[in-house]
This record gives C-alpha cells, sequence and structure tokens, in this order.
C-alpha cells in the first residue's frame, strides 16, 4: 500500500553517480521536500540521457513511496558528462522538463552542484 502525497516521507532525485554530489543532493531533496528519506536514482552523467531506464526507476519511486518530489542533478567536474559547465546545465534544466511533463502534478526541481561549495537553483 502506498503513502499519499501528503504523508509521504520520500523525495525522489535523479543524481550522478559521483559519490561527491550524493550528500548534497540528498541534505537539499530532505530540507526543500520536509522528508527524512530520498529515492536516489544514478548513473554517471544522467542529465545527458534520461533513458527509459531512469523514467522506470523514477516510477517505481513515485508509486512505491508517493514522492512528494523530484530533484535532478548535475554537477562541476563530471566524468560522466565531460561537457562545458553551461552544456550540462542545459542538459540538466532539459532533463527536468522531461520528468515533469511525465509527472506535472509533482515539482520538480533542476539544480547545479560544485562540489565542496553548494549548489544552485536552474530555472526549468
Amino acid at each position: 500500500m502506498t503513502e499519499s502525497a501528503e504523508t509521504s516521507q520520500f523525495a525522489t532525485a535523479v543524481n550522478c553517480m559521483d559519490g561527491r554530489v550524493q550528500d548534497p543532493i540528498t541534505a537539499f531533496a530532505r530540507q526543500h521536500f520536509d522528508v527524512p528519506y530520498v529515492d536516489m536514482i544514478t548513473a554517471a552523467g544522467v542529465v545527458q540521457n534520461i533513458t527509459a531506464e531512469v523514467r522506470e526507476r523514477v516510477g517505481i519511486s513515485i508509486e512505491a513511496h508517493a514522492s512528494k518530489g523530484i530533484v535532478v542533478a548535475a554537477h562541476a567536474g563530471c566524468a560522466g558528462n565531460p561537457v562545458a559547465d553551461d552544456v550540462q546545465k542545459t542538459q540538466c534544466m532539459e532533463a527536468a522538463r522531461s520528468l515533469k511533463a511525465d509527472w506535472p502534478t509533482l515539482e520538480v526541481l533542476a539544480v547545479w552542484v560544485v562540489p565542496g561549495e553548494g549548489l544552485e537553483f536552474l530555472q526549468v
């Protein structure tokens, strides 16, 4: 039995597998959505290609845990997506828009992380 979004204790994050960005994204999602748990869907340089597999995993998080929202994250110095920061930020915003189209009732945020320095919102 799944929870309702109002009582959910989960958020969902689509994030690079890089260990430097797991904690900042988890902390951000917990605080922003006021939840104790974050389902983390990861792949190297994930924002460059939101695959069917990533979408399926997001769907599992949303359906099984009634996730309150989705954070899509990209970061500086990404080895899995070694493109210029502005290109990766654009990819992150496009990935967030794509997931928002799939789950229009959820808040979907795009964020940029500079490991060791912090994060910023990207306009979706």
